[in-house]
């Protein structure tokens, strides 16, 4: 009978495979020896298999769970379901391929974020253009220079994540003045998605628009209006923003802040 079969090793070679990803197939209970020689353990296969190993590296390539192999292969009759192998196999690359496009996208707004924190460098204001952010926020009195923002901001994390929502790379301090008086937040950005966000009463949008910014070596958040004294004369609601610049050579230990101004616009809470 042996002579009619490949020993672990020549299968190894027909198919292009290491011999232990071959043991670890059979350890799945995707691949079993057609002969197993008592005496010694030796495995022997059928030139068959070499199909069946075929299709389990199109399982692997395709990032398809090998254990889900066994829902297309039918031992019973001998066959290898092709046809829904492709199709999940599609699938799931598609899904790949959209994860992929927003880990590039997520990368590309990092590298906008290093080129704006170039252009802030200097102690002067400078005017620039941000996008709208949708942000969980709580409120937060202090500074992002005292112990209680690190508690306050694991705080603001968890939140996030407890509601099966995910952070993005942006988090700071909000501050909105009105004639009412002031109101003071902590924040982190939301990536995107497809979920209803009106429930949530945590989710505010910081408006997009043209910001005046300033670069400092500590938080100052709350000098908001000895920096931009000219804005705040302004009749309306006042919007100030701080974070940290996302610079080239991030310094964790002592990170540069950017103090942002809203010269037009309000932010609004979401009722998507």
């Amino acid at each position: 009978m042996k002579n009619r079969l490949f020993s672990i090793g020549g299968l190894a070679r027909l198919a292009g495979v290491h011999v232990r990803c071959l043991r670890y197939y059979e350890k799945l209970g995707i691949l079993k020896p057609d002969y197993i020689e008592q005496s010694s353990g030796y495995r022997y296969y059928g030139f068959y298999q070499v199909r069946i190993v075929e299709a389990i590296q199109y399982c692997v390539e395709l990032d398809i769970p090998l254990k889900k192999f066994r829902d297309f292969l039918s031992e019973q009759d001998g066959r290898i379901h092709y046809a829904e192998l492709l199709e999940h196999g599609k699938k799931t690359a598609q899904e790949k391929m959209r994860r992929i496009q927003e880990r590039l996208g997520f990368l590309e707004n990092m590298q906008k974020e290093i080129r704006h924190a170039e252009a802030c460098g200097t102690q002067r204001p400078i005017r620039a253009v941000i996008p709208e952010k949708l942000c969980w926020a709580i409120p937060y009195e202090g500074t992002q220079n005292e112990p209680a923002f690190h508690a306050a901001m694991y705080r603001l994390i968890s939140e996030v994540e407890r509601h099966g929502l995910h952070a993005g790379f942006n988090n700071g301090q909000l501050l909105r003045w009105t004639e009412q008086g002031a109101r003071a937040y902590l924040f982190i950005d939301l990536r995107e998605t497809g979920e209803a966000l009106a429930q949530y009463p945590q989710i505010l949008r910081i408006p997009g628009g043209e910001y005046l910014c300033v670069a400092s070596r500590e938080s100052r958040i709350t000098k908001a209006v000895e920096i931009f004294p000219e804005l705040f004369k302004r009749k309306g609601e006042i919007v100030a923003v701080e974070v940290e610049l996302f610079t080239e050579q991030f310094s964790y230990a002592d990170p540069v802040f950017e103090l942002r101004c809203l010269l037009s616009g309000c932010p609004e809470r979401d009722e998507t």
